[in-house]
């Protein structure tokens, strides 16, 4: 077996965490939550069970997210309006 050199070897991995003062899921969810206001609005809306299925049946079949599913088709239908 070859000695393995700083040539072949794999890089070493960056910790993004601290270790020893590892935040709690409460703090990562309120750091998500802040870093997602910045950029991001909450919408809350009550859909027919029917469409809900279907919304979810498209997501599915794309295979993203509800949120970018609507973002995609509030985008495509301006475009299609201002082409009118």
């Amino acid at each position: 077996m070859a000695a393995r050199d700083s040539v072949t070897s794999p890089p070493a991995k960056k910790n993004s965490r601290d270790r020893k003062n590892p935040a709690s899921d409460k703090e990562r969810t309120q750091a998500y939550q802040a870093r997602m206001r910045e950029t991001h609005k909450v919408l809350r809306v009550y859909l027919e069970n029917e469409v809900k299925n279907a919304l979810v049946g498209l997501c599915q079949d794309e295979g993203i997210s509800q949120s970018e599913l609507l973002e995609r088709l509030i985008r495509e239908e301006l475009v299609r309006k201002r082409n009118l």
